[in-house]
């Protein structure tokens, strides 16, 4: 087969969970598929460019850095998807073309979309405007793709209540490569320890203003910190009121944005990892906890219940969630077993399966 994937996410220097995505995909059907030709689609603004290093010499992959004169894809899209990319799908001849973060360009090849949330169909991600537009444009994917494939059974259901067909759908788990338990606390504690980690941006969907909330009626009763680690963001004026109010000042720590090696160093260190969103595609920050061995409490909705399995205490307000940090923090008994069950569950996601799934929906 002739196979086509969008990758401009790979480009990115600090690779999100959308990235991560597309290079474990693309890097687990390789791997599986030795017969199968991969092209690889994405922008270049500049004639004199060059190509991704990435698999550059592998010999199945077939690099299409598509140009884009200045930044007409960014300022014109709509261009870019109906006009300049379905060019380059037309004339490599593609059997099938994947579009792995939520868009599709106009085209009469066979496609398969990938949808990770539709958080901004539900509450406001990236402005109104901009919210708007991105709902139209997915619904519009959504409708036109020969197959869709969900990262968990929650935004299948999520895509079937916007009016899309159930048996146009599929949930693929993606796959998951933790950390190796033997090299753990390899280097001293970055930040004071002991404490409770949060990672995520400080914004309304990640719920920290609730978690400040919460950690607040308990600091008084526990030695731990709480570390909030990640980008600033919308909800960062809420949650330093909260702080003040409660004279929380040395007891919080706001790291802002952090590094691939200290984002490792916290997970080492952490006692406990907390993640109370309002609403995660899949939630794949709670199996990285998982695998350094951090015992997990997470909220009950969306997938996050998928991501967890029997693995974590799973909570749905403040009060349950003071609660649960109160117990587990003291609870060395229930520590030692959410850890040995977060790594049996991690091991239930696997990037070959994901790969095995994916081709089935491919030749499909």
């Amino acid at each position: 087969m002739r196979i086509g994937i969008y990758i401009e996410t790979v480009k990115v220097s600090h690779k999100t969970g959308i990235s991560r995505y597309v290079i474990g995909l693309v890097e687990s059907l390789l791997e599986a598929n030795r017969d199968d030709i991969f092209y690889l689609y994405y922008q270049k603004t500049s004639m004199g460019e060059k190509q991704l290093d990435w698999l550059a010499h592998h010999p199945q992959v077939k690099h299409r850095p598509v140009y884009s004169p200045g930044d007409l894809a960014a300022t014109r899209p709509r261009i870019w998807w109906d006009y300049v990319l379905p060019f380059w799908l037309w004339k490599d001849r593609l059997d099938v073309f994947h579009g792995p973060n939520h868009f599709l360009p106009k085209t009469s090849v066979p496609t398969v979309l990938t949808i990770h949330d539709l958080a901004y169909f539900y509450m406001e991600v990236h402005g109104t405007g901009l919210d708007r537009i991105l709902k139209e444009w997915t619904l519009k994917s959504m409708h036109q793709a020969s197959h869709i494939v969900t990262v968990s059974d929650s935004t299948k259901r999520d895509c079937v209540k916007e009016g899309i067909d159930h048996d146009k759908i599929t949930t693929v788990y993606q796959g998951f490569e933790g950390s190796d338990p033997s090299n753990h606390i390899s280097q001293e504690a970055e930040y004071t320890t002991p404490y409770i980690l949060f990672l995520g941006t400080i914004q309304p969907r990640k719920n920290v203003a609730m978690l400040v909330d919460a950690f607040a009626r308990i600091s008084d009763k526990i030695e731990q910190k709480l570390i909030l680690a990640g980008a600033p963001g919308e909800s960062m004026d809420e949650v330093e009121a909260i702080i003040a109010k409660n004279g929380l000042e040395e007891k919080v720590v706001i790291t802002g944005f952090i590094s691939d090696d200290t984002r490792k160093n916290l997970y080492e260190h952490a006692d406990v990892f907390v993640y109370p969103s309002k609403y995660e595609g899949f939630g794949l920050v709670v199996l990285e906890a998982m695998s350094y061995g951090v015992p997990v409490i997470t909220s009950d909705n969306s997938s996050l219940p998928e991501a967890a399995g029997d693995a974590a205490i799973l909570i749905g307000d403040a009060d349950s969630l003071a609660d649960a940090m109160a117990k587990l923090v003291t609870d060395e008994s229930l520590q030692q077993a959410l850890i040995e069950k977060g790594y049996k569950h991690i091991k239930t996601f696997t990037w070959k399966q994901c790969a095995k799934k994916m081709m089935g929906i491919y030749r499909k």
